[in-house]
């Protein structure tokens, strides 16, 4: 039988097309983690178009992040971007733009040439009094 044709018949006689669907999702978590987490592209797919894509992911993701917390690009200026991308090759998002913006500040005090820069993103990291910067009003 035909790989792609595998199935599973289920006691009650109802075919399924579990085993390509199991194979359909490893597939695409295969290909998910090639075009953010920086793991190799899967069989089947075009390394140049998958590079590709992954690159333009990145560039939206980076972009992304400043617009929504634009205070690490303002602060790193110039060498934001190109750090950014370094840093979305090696660390797949997690917890939305804001959550990454802060561990992208915290990678970013490690890195060799950003030492002019680490006062301004450490004091960001940690804002003066531990109060929180969205912290709503209270009307009366």
């Amino acid at each position: 039988m035909s790989e792609r044709l595998e199935y599973v018949v289920r006691a009650d006689g109802d075919a399924e097309l579990v085993l390509a669907r199991e194979r359909l999702g490893r597939g695409q978590t295969e290909l998910l983690a090639a075009l953010v987490g920086g793991a190799p592209v899967p069989a089947g797919f075009d390394p140049a178009q998958v590079r590709r894509q992954a690159a333009g992911l990145a560039a939206k993701r980076r972009d992304t992040v400043a617009r929504v917390e634009p205070e690490p690009a303002r602060l790193l200026g110039p060498a934001y971007g190109p750090l950014f991308l370094r840093y979305a090759a090696l660390h797949p998002p997690e917890g939305g733009y804001r959550a990454d913006a802060r561990a992208f500040a915290a990678w970013a005090l490690a890195q060799p040439g950003t030492e002019p820069h680490r006062p301004a993103l450490t004091a960001w990291l940690a804002p003066p009094g531990g109060r929180r910067r969205w912290a709503r009003r209270r009307t009366a």
